[in-house]
């Protein structure tokens, strides 16, 4: 009588240990990118590879670039979108759905230390 109780508090715990993982791992892609941004990493296509290869979880996160006036000391802004996966799918469930995130977002402004030779743009992770 006890054990699907249970069980379903191992799922909820699974599943929020999982989705804290990639609310970390969309982070550390953030700070990654605006550290490939600030030094000039390359091209957009470049640096979202270089970024999409750094974060674990990264299936479908968008990742865009503003280096804002492009020049040395200027301020420019990285910002990525990432779907929220489920481990079990007990996050999915609709009464329970309700407290858990779909998306995660995380933007970081960076100051600009060499001049960007790239525009505006945004890359998706395979």
């Amino acid at each position: 009588m006890v054990a699907p109780l249970l069980i379903m508090l191992v799922m909820g715990i699974i599943d929020f240990g999982w989705i804290l993982s990639q609310n970390q791992d969309v982070r550390h892609g953030a700070r990654e990118a605006a550290r490939l941004a600030a030094v000039d990493g390359g091209s957009v296509g470049t640096m979202t590879t270089l970024v999409c290869d750094a974060m674990n979880v990264s299936s479908g996160a968008t990742v865009t670039f503003d280096p804002g006036a492009g020049v040395v000391g200027a301020t420019g802004q990285v910002t990525i979108d990432a779907p929220v996966t489920t481990l079990t799918g007990f996050s999915g469930l609709p009464f329970v759905g309700a407290i858990y995130p779909t998306m995660f977002s995380e933007s970081l402004t960076f100051r600009l230390e060499q001049a960007a030779n790239w525009t505006n743009g945004s890359g998706v992770c395979p």
